[in-house]
């Protein structure tokens, strides 16, 4: 099967994903307000060092759950850098780098 898959992956008949994009630079711009309408599970965006993100569909993935869920509506760059409901420490530079993909904006 492996090899089959192989074959047609070599002659084109299976397309190969290609290299990620980097997302796409935004200059749209929300004030706290706005921010705030996005306060639940199932609307999550939450702004971190200026910055704004749509993080709804990882709040699943998130390994604290119900600790992504503190920031929902809210400048959560605290939260972020002390994890006070897990370790305490500040987040991983790889989880800093998952942020761009989730990125939407900036704070006015």
């Amino acid at each position: 099967m492996a090899l089959l898959l192989a074959a047609l992956a070599l002659s084109g008949c299976v397309s190969q994903p290609g290299p990620a994009q980097p997302p796409v630079p935004t200059t749209e711009k929300f004030s706290l307000e706005e921010l705030a309408g996005h306060d639940n599970a199932s609307d999550c965006w939450l702004a971190l060092d200026g910055k704004v993100y749509n993080v709804t569909s990882f709040i699943f993935p998130h390994p604290g759950k119900d600790a992504i869920l503190e920031g929902c509506g809210k400048d959560a760059t605290v939260l972020f850098e002390t994890r006070p409901m897990g370790s305490g420490t500040p987040h991983s530079q790889a989880a800093r780098g998952l942020l761009t993909a989730y990125l939407i904006g900036e704070l006015e």
